[in-house]
């Protein structure tokens, strides 16, 4: 098993196109780590760089010890699964499974041991004699999982691989390979544009945005303390809410101050706020969805109480979203699904203070 070093890696195309910038990422041996961004961010490239299928730019790449910038793909011990599966049609799945063991001239008896061995972890044991065809798209996902399985690398690379499937198939994939993971106990590289994937499998995610590192941690702290506004709204579905305002102070409290409403900072957050300086400066407000609650009746002050008008309502039996409508910004809440609202009618919300995100409006950076 091994780890990995990525240092400084760059990509940059003949055409002049600069993929990945600067990449420095140490993995761990035996970590689950998803790299994900939106299309175009380098993601891929990355893990085609690391799986030997790019050539690097510039930087150092070592799998445990070894320095593989020059080391051709099949010396690297590692495995790549793909989008599309790349399953041989003409072949059993016994024959893709065993494809890669025969070239490496291994005994029949070693590789039919391997084969049954890694179609039993799949659960695919029933499917040995037949072709990839006459699979759905989950079987071949999981021939495909079982061809790099019987090699027995040292990293499994993972590039999309459940694009191709529908949406309840995706969920029960998403559990199997992270048993795979704990099974394996080998070291996962998972690239994904979908941001539930990398927060329901990876024990660290990197979150990339055009070839640039923007953040890399667990997911829970991804979750609730972004970098930055883009990892903030790429991170969490539905996504954060953004508001323009103003930090205002009054008797000593300092609220953020937006088309009249008030919303005012807990101590904690006020100190940050006052020791970086920000007493009337403009600040984008982030609130996800779920902070978000409807005032069950009007206070006495008008302190965190926001009017706003439902605009769309979607019932999601255990939740519901509320669409929004303020002045001219739109507001997502969810909220609990036996809160009486009806569409075109206002309703006032409020914040839940000690959840609220502050990002500089010039830089985009977090404040907290």
């Amino acid at each position: 098993m091994a780890g990995l070093i990525l240092k400084n890696i760059e990509k940059v195309y003949p055409n002049g196109f600069h993929a990945v910038h600067d990449f420095t990422l140490t993995i761990e041996d035996k970590e689950f780590i998803v790299f994900v961004g939106p299309s175009g961010c380098g993601k891929s490239t990355t893990l085609r760089m690391i799986a030997g299928l790019e050539e690097i730019s510039s930087g150092e790449l070592y799998i445990g010890e070894n320095l593989v910038n020059d080391v051709a793909p099949k010396d690297r011990d590692i495995a790549m699964v793909f989008q599309n599966y790349a399953l041989y049609p003409h072949m059993t799945v016994y024959d893709n499974m065993a494809f890669g063991l025969k070239l490496r001239k291994l005994p029949k008896e070693e590789i039919k041991k391997k084969v049954t061995e890694a179609a039993k972890i799949l659960g695919i044991e029933d499917l040995l004699n037949r072709k990839p065809k006459q699979l759905s798209g989950g079987q071949r996902q999981r021939v495909a999982l079982g061809r790099s399985i019987v090699r027995n690398p040292k990293v499994f690379l993972m590039d999309e691989p459940l694009s191709n499937l529908d949406a309840k198939l995706r969920v029960q994939m998403r559990a199997e390979i992270s048993k795979l993971h704990q099974q394996l106990k080998t070291t996962f590289i998972y690239v994904t544009h979908d941001q539930t994937e990398a927060m329901t499998m990876g024990t660290r995610i990197v979150v990339m945005k055009d070839g640039i590192i923007q953040q890399v941690s667990d997911p829970q702290s991804i979750y609730k303390h972004p970098n930055n506004i883009f990892v903030a709204s790429f991170i969490g579905s539905p996504q954060m809410n953004f508001i323009e305002c103003t930090i205002k102070e009054n008797e000593n409290d300092l609220y953020a101050e937006f088309k009249g409403n008030l919303v005012k900072f807990s101590d904690k957050h006020s100190k940050i706020l006052r020791d970086l300086e920000y007493i009337n400066e403009e600040v984008i407000l982030g609130i996800r969805p779920e902070n978000i609650f409807v005032q069950p009746e009007i206070p006495e002050s008008k302190e965190n109480v926001i009017e706003t008008m439902v605009q769309v309502k979607e019932m999601l039996g255990s939740e519901t979203y509320l669409y929004l409508e303020m002045y001219d910004k739109n507001l997502i809440a969810r909220v609990d699904p036996n809160i009486e609202t009806e569409i075109g009618k206002s309703i006032n919300i409020g914040f839940k203070t000690d959840k609220i995100h502050i990002f500089n409006k010039e830089t985009e950076e977090a404040i907290f």
